[in-house]
């Protein structure tokens, strides 16, 4: 029998989810459980059904069919994973089953009857199962005041009346209830058993999922750092070379880098500084150029004006 954990009677990390990882698991495990334990009692359902057939009984025909009935909701549910449905209609097959095959009697009960009640104990088994542990009390406290109306209320066959007004009519009462209830106790007790072991186990593989994921965040952390100084380190060096006058220089990063954004904003800078250093230096071209314009027009208006006073003294000399 399997059990399948329960999130609120399943201790786990204080004040941390499940992972997603192992609730995924956990529903797909218990899923598992229910269909294969369907798939059982249909298949003793339909096992049924041909004996109920061949007996002709109108009552063994309808409750076989009714079971299968049962069933078949139960495997839509299944299929919709309403599984906790599913769980309280297999129980209801097996506790139907069983109480109306007891009910419809035509003899009444009968001593042979009184092992049927025993078949009760896998509807708790079920509910142990796939339901949460504190269910199956609820089962067994059901099956219990089935079976005390049913051997109350139930018409008797001769032999049975006997059987219970002999000394053993007590043995014959208490013996399906404590059953029931040491069943109900036993199933419990190792269920919670299980689920502690089951939540142990899940709290250490999400200890060690959590370290996974730590170390693989210090390992990114630490290629990140180291990608940041050898970017620094780069922009830097750019900086240096700016500084002592190399405009040619410009910063070389990677798109993936966090540093890219800085590095373009650097290179945009460094070519507008470039262009303004061109610009400056065209400046003071021009201005040498006017100034030796200047200097040449100046020399020749001297040396014109400085001819013509030597033309004119000539002159007046010649005169």
């Amino acid at each position: 029998m399997s059990v399948l954990p329960f999130g609120e009677d399943t201790p786990s990390l204080t004040g941390a989810a499940k992972l997603p990882r192992l609730v995924m698991r956990e529903e797909g495990q218990r899923k598992k459980v229910i269909s294969a334990i369907l798939l059982v009692i249909l298949a003793f359902q339909v096992v049924d059904l041909p004996g109920a057939l061949l007996s002709q009984s109108s009552t063994e025909i309808g409750i076989a069919v009714l079971g299968v009935g049962l069933c078949g909701i139960a495997y839509l549910f299944n299929f919709l994973d309403r599984l906790t449905v599913v769980s309280v209609l297999l129980i209801a097959v097996v506790d139907l089953g069983c109480g109306l095959m007891l009910l419809t009697m035509p003899m009444g009960l009968d001593v042979a009857d009184l092992p049927v009640f025993d078949v009760l104990i896998v509807s708790e088994l079920i509910a142990v199962s796939l339901l949460p542990p504190k269910s199956v009390f609820l089962v067994a406290m059901s099956n219990i005041l089935f079976i005390l109306a049913v051997i109350a209320l139930q018409p008797h066959t001769p032999e049975l009346q006997m059987l219970l007004s002999s000394n053993m009519a007590y043995n014959a009462v208490v013996q399906p209830v404590s059953l029931q209830i040491v069943v109900a106790l036993v199933a419990y007790i190792w269920v919670q058993s299980a689920l502690r072991a089951l939540a142990r186990a899940d709290r250490a593989e999400e200890i060690a999922e959590l370290q996974r994921r730590e170390a693989v965040l210090l390992t990114r952390e630490a290629a990140r750092t180291n990608q940041l100084d050898r970017d620094s380190e780069h922009l830097l060096h750019v900086l240096v070379r700016a500084a002592n006058g190399d405009r040619t220089v410009r910063a070389s990063l990677s798109q993936q880098t966090l540093l890219w954004r800085v590095g373009s904003a650097l290179n945009v800078l460094l070519t507008r500084l470039r262009r303004s250093g061109q610009a400056e230096e065209e400046v003071r071209q021009l201005r040498a150029d006017n100034a030796r314009l200047a200097r040449v027009a100046y020399e020749a208006r001297m040396t014109v004006q400085h001819r013509a006073q030597n033309s004119s003294q000539s002159t007046e000399l010649q005169e």
